[in-house]
């Protein structure tokens, strides 16, 4: 049965925040930096555990110098309601399937779920939301950053990984796990002076 309220979620500071629309002005992207920094990737199953605010500034590297400020807003949204991991949805998206549901609304609301926070956030950050050419730059850029990850953090890989994964090489540099203080430290860094509503800020 679902609830007649509402669902909303707690978050750092201990400020509730509204799960289905999302308010631009509650979002404070130190808090955001600091949860990221916390929340692992991969569902806690690398051999190394990276987080998401890790993970960010990976995809950040990979991103061409005018993409960077979505690469940083690119996976925000799982300060507020986890991360999926790409299996567990693609798992969901084949029960839905097989049970019948062939417009996949398990996926596609996933996806408008997701799609709700990038919208706070992109107003929160001073930015219009990405164009098509951009997201496929920064999906793109995420896909380096896998493949990055896959040979610094993981162990090595019973099965082959997505087509589209063993396609791109990782980037040059190898990284290596950092602190989380440290890792939330650099993200905030760089949210306030990549993100323009932030940036103006300190002007």
């Amino acid at each position: 049965m679902i609830a007649d309220i509402a669902p909303w979620a707690q978050i750092r500071g201990g400020r509730a925040m509204d799960l289905l629309t999302p308010d631009p002005n509650e979002i404070d992207f130190r808090a955001v930096a600091d949860t990221l920094a916390q929340l692992n990737r991969y569902a806690g199953g690398a051999e190394k555990t990276v987080s998401v605010g890790q993970h960010t500034l990976i995809v950040f590297d990979a991103s061409e110098p005018t993409d960077r400020p979505y690469a940083l807003l690119h996976d925000a949204h799982e300060a507020h309601i986890g991360e999926i991991t790409t299996p567990a949805a693609d798992a969901l998206a084949m029960i839905a399937r097989f049970d019948g549901d062939e417009r996949n609304t398990i996926y596609r609301a996933l996806r408008a779920l997701k799609e709700r926070h990038d919208s706070a956030f992109y107003a929160a950050a001073g930015l219009r939301p990405p164009n098509m050419a951009q997201r496929e730059r920064i999906r793109r850029a995420g896909l380096v950053a896998l493949a990055t990850e896959r040979r610094d953090f993981l162990g090595p890989s019973p099965r082959p990984w997505a087509p589209e994964v063993e396609a791109v090489s990782p980037l040059r540099s190898v990284y290596r796990l950092r602190k989380p203080a440290d890792v939330a430290d650099e993200l905030y860094d760089k949210f306030s002076r990549f993100l323009p509503a932030l940036a103006a800020r300190t002007m």
